[in-house]
C-alpha cells in the first residue's frame, strides 16, 4: 500500500484539471468528462447526474473552484476534495463538496454538491491534506447504520459517506477511520 501522502496527490491534480476543463471546455462539458456512470449530483437532493447533464449546454461562464482540503482512503480507492467556488464577478460563492472514486478509469467524481454563502474565500493553490495516521487495523462501528439517500464506502472502509434528508434539505457527511474512532471530515448542509 502506498503511504498515505503519496495517495492524495493525484486526487489534487484531478481536481485542479477538472476545475481548469470547466474554464477552458465549458462547466458541464467538464462535469461530463469527469464523471463516472453512476454518478450523483444534489438537484434538490441526490439524484443521478447523467441524465440532468447529458444535454445540459454549457453557460458562458463557468463557475471557478480550487481544492483547499483533500482525504483519501487508506486503499487509495476513495476521495473526498472539498474548498471554495464562486462565480466570476463574486455575484456567488460558496464550498464544494466532491467525492472521487479510483478505478480501472482512473478517478472519477461520483458524487458533487455545494453550499452557496456570500463568505468569499480568496483563490490560492495549497490544498491542505488531512494528516490522518493510523490507516489499518480494526475500523470502529459506524454511529449512523440507516440507510443513507445516497452514499459509500471505500473498498477497504476507511472513508465513508452519506447524504440524509435533514429537517432543512439534505446533510452530508464524511467520515474517516483514524486509530479506532471515526473523524468527521465533513458535516454540512447542502443543496
Amino acid at each position: 500500500m502506498l503511504p498515505f501522502y503519496m495517495l492524495a496527490q493525484p486526487v489534487v491534480q484531478v481536481e485542479r484539471a477538472y476545475a481548469s476543463a470547466a474554464q477552458t471546455k465549458g462547466q458541464w462539458t467538464a462535469f461530463r468528462a469527469f464523471a463516472a456512470p453512476d454518478a450523483v449530483m444534489m438537484l434538490d437532493g441526490p439524484q443521478p447526474a447523467a441524465p440532468f447533464l447529458k444535454d445540459k449546454a454549457d453557460p458562458p461562464v463557468a463557475v471557478m473552484w480550487w481544492p483547499a482540503h483533500i482525504v483519501t482512503a487508506c486503499d487509495g480507492s476513495l476521495a473526498f476534495s472539498t474548498g471554495p467556488w464562486q462565480r466570476k464577478g463574486g455575484t456567488a460563492a460558496g464550498r464544494y463538496f466532491t467525492l472521487w472514486r479510483h478505478d480501472a478509469d482512473g478517478w472519477r467524481w461520483i458524487f458533487d454538491g455545494g453550499t452557496q454563502d456570500q463568505t468569499r474565500t480568496p483563490a490560492g493553490d495549497a490544498p491542505v491534506e488531512a494528516n490522518h495516521k493510523g490507516c489499518g487495523g480494526r475500523l470502529p462501528p459506524l454511529p449512523d447504520r440507516s440507510a443513507p439517500n445516497a452514499g459509500g464506502r471505500s473498498r477497504d472502509g476507511s472513508l465513508v459517506w452519506r447524504v440524509d434528508k435533514s429537517a432543512t434539505g439534505h446533510r452530508l457527511r464524511v467520515l474517516f477511520a483514524v486509530a479506532g474512532k471515526w473523524v468527521t471530515e465533513a458535516d454540512v448542509e447542502i443543496g
